[in-house]
């Protein structure tokens, strides 16, 4: 059974809801199988219309991969339809991510910004699946 994430998804600006920083109005993820996981592409703007481009991805069991000296990515499923990353730096969580697919077939992706003064804001946005596969 092919997983449920796999998919071309494109941002639902209409949905965007940041405590933290200014959203850009344009994002599309591709999230494909591999081997040992999902691969995620990121291909969107920023606020200020600035591209965008991140490929990431692994086996999805909890592990700290070192992605660059001292920053590590932490892919984790949650449960089938649950899948959250936590990148940290220099061992401390820097920021993280939930992808939650939704009854209605969306995935809504939140991500937890950490403050200098420890406190958590959260950034919502919606994107529906364009393509399976």
């Amino acid at each position: 059974m092919p997983d449920p994430f796999v998919g071309r998804w494109e941002l639902d600006p209409s949905t965007l809801d940041y405590q933290a920083g200014r959203p850009g109005r344009r994002a599309s993820y591709t999230i494909t199988s591999v081997l040992d996981g999902l691969l995620f592409t990121l291909d969107a703007e920023d606020a200020d219309g600035n591209p965008l481009k991140f490929t990431y991805g692994g086996a999805l069991d909890g592990a700290d991969r070192e992605i660059a000296p001292g920053t590590t990515l932490t892919l984790t499923r949650l449960d089938e339809r649950s899948i959250e990353s936590t990148l940290k730096r220099g061992g401390k969580v820097a920021d993280r991510w939930t992808r939650v697919l939704q009854p209605d077939g969306s995935m809504l992706i939140t991500q937890y910004v950490l403050t200098s003064d420890g406190n958590e804001l959260r950034n919502t946005s919606v994107y529906r699946r364009v393509t399976d596969r």
